[in-house]
Formats: C-alpha cells, sequence, structure tokens
C-alpha cells in the first residue's frame, strides 16, 4: 500500500514578498557591477600601482585647501607602497562583490561599500572637482555606488536569496552584520 504524497499549499506571493525579491535582484547585479570594477583593479597596470599616480594625483588641481589636504594625504598614504594599496583595493572590491552577490553580511556589505565608495568619490575622483570644468555633466560615479548601497540596506535587499538567511541566525551578537531573513 503506498502512502499518498502530500504537497505543501503553494505560498503565496505578496507585494512585500515581491518587494523583497526585486531588490534581492538589485543587489546580485551591484554586485557583478562591483565584480566588473574589481577585476579591473586585477589587472596589473593597476594592481602593481602603476596607475596609482594618475588615479590619486589630482590634487594639483584642486584649489579648496580641505580638499587639496585630503587629496595630497591619500597620495601620500598610497605612495608608500603602491602595489599594497592598490591590491588592498582590489581585496576590498573583490569582497564588496562577492558579499553582494551571496548575500552575506549584507548589512555590513551595504554600509561598508557606501563608506569606500565614499572614499573613492573623495580621494580617487576628488569630489569631480572643480566643477566649473567646462563640459562636465556628473558628479562622478561613485555617488551613485554611495546611493545604491545605502537605497540596498534601507530596502532590506540581503533578507532573500542570500547566505544571510543561514549565517544571521549563527551569528549570536553579531548578527546585525547580516541582514534579517524576511
Amino acid at each position: 500500500m503506498s502512502t499518498p504524497v502530500v504537497q505543501a499549499a503553494p505560498v503565496p506571493v505578496t507585494p512585500s514578498v515581491r518587494r523583497l525579491r526585486a531588490a534581492a535582484v538589485a543587489r546580485i547585479v551591484f554586485g557583478v557591477v562591483w565584480a566588473i570594477d574589481a577585476t579591473f583593479k586585477w589587472l596589473p597596470g593597476f594592481v602593481h600601482g602603476q596607475t596609482l599616480g594618475k588615479e590619486l594625483g589630482k590634487a594639483d588641481k584642486i584649489t579648496v585647501p580641505v580638499v587639496h589636504q585630503w587629496l595630497e594625504l591619500w597620495h601620500a598614504v598610497a605612495s608608500w607602497s603602491p602595489a599594497a594599496f592598490a591590491a588592498g583595493t582590489a581585496v576590498i572590491e573583490t569582497l564588496i562583490a562577492l558579499g553582494l552577490i551571496l548575500g552575506a553580511f549584507s548589512s555590513l556589505v551595504f554600509l561598508g561599500s557606501a563608506v569606500f565608495s565614499f572614499g573613492i568619490w573623495s580621494a580617487a575622483e576628488g569630489f569631480h572637482l572643480p566643477w566649473t570644468t567646462p563640459g562636465m555633466t556628473d558628479l562622478g560615479p561613485s555617488v551613485g555606488y554611495i546611493f545604491a548601497s545605502l537605497g540596498l540596506y534601507y530596502a532590506a535587499a540581503g533578507s532573500v536569496w542570500s547566505l544571510d538567511t543561514v549565517l544571521q541566525p549563527k551569528l549570536g551578537k553579531l548578527a546585525f552584520l547580516a541582514a534579517r531573513p524576511a
């Protein structure tokens, strides 16, 4: 005698679940964008520190004293060990990409990528100054990364289709680093 197979009732897809899934898709796509960006950082010219002078050498064009000093600081830090600075940048961007794609430690990754993007915008892009440059059309790409990261954080994009659903209950006091499961 065979036992009948009992199938579970389908889980209704509510608007909030649809929103979380859409946010998860945006998180994964944003992770792919970070992965592409990280791939460029692993190329020999960057990872060996050969392009950092060009990347961080914009201070002479900036006349705002505080911004000029900020850019000089980062140029000096990178000049101490260009290869280590470049490799560190490549590692951080790779970790951000993996965290976004896999949905691991999402809260940390969202906020960390916003802070890191601000660092890129303020140091490597020099806030995209001077804003009086003829033909200027935007404030630089990193500004978008900042707002995308914060938007994904507030959209709870790590709460579905992510490793956080497994990690968060196991992290104990560090559970705040991962997004809460939906």
